[in-house]
């Protein structure tokens, strides 16, 4: 049974791709405060270490996400818009008339991006 459980959350967790700069923080919110949240009914009293532990990552997300909202919103969105926002920009830089509509096989990647996202594959 814990074999099971164990080879799902692997599973699950390889399928995993950022699609947000707050993916990581929920990701350790679910890995950290759900357990403890689970074992703190279990202990009396409870330690301070422990309420600190389990609050301490959702505190982080919710102030990450604040922060993004106002500072940077395209941080917020996903790889995808992220890549297209680049290659529209760097499009208006060089002069080339931008297509509308945009689809996925009249998407150009600018060169540097290009590189940098071919070394992310290897």
């Amino acid at each position: 049974m814990r074999e099971n459980i164990a080879a799902k959350a692997i599973d699950a967790g390889g399928k995993l791709t950022v699609k947000s700069a707050l993916n990581p923080i929920l990701w350790l919110c679910a890995i950290v405060s759900i357990p403890g949240l689970v074992a703190i009914q279990f202990i009396n009293p409870v330690p301070v270490w422990l309420v600190v532990l389990v609050c301490g990552p959702v505190v982080t997300a919710m102030l990450g996400f604040l922060i993004l909202l106002f500072l940077d919103r395209d941080k917020l969105q996903s790889e995808e818009y992220q890549i297209r926002k680049q290659t529209l920009e760097y499009m208006q830089q060089k002069g080339q008339a931008l297509p509308f509509p945009v689809s996925d096989s009249e998407l150009i990647t600018p060169p540097e991006l290009g590189k940098t996202l071919e070394d992310e594959s290897k």
